[in-house]
């Protein structure tokens, strides 16, 4: 993320975010004597290989009829 702020590259890596969130989030809780935050109901990202799979629109417009 550091990075993308930076500007020195045009992506950033939503999932390893989220899984590093998740981590300092679930070490938090075992050090504080808390217990584990549940992810569960969480919205989902999309991974690079979902991505692929869904198929884009043909177009953005319908066709005409001449």
């Amino acid at each position: 993320m550091r990075d993308w702020l930076n500007h020195q590259t045009d992506s950033w890596d939503l999932e390893g975010a989220l899984e590093r969130y998740k981590m300092v989030k679930t070490s938090e809780a075992e050090f504080l004597v808390l217990p584990p935050p549940s992810f569960e109901g969480q919205p989902m990202i999309i991974g690079n290989t979902e991505a692929e799979k869904t198929p884009e629109p043909d177009a953005d417009d319908p066709p005409t009829d001449p």
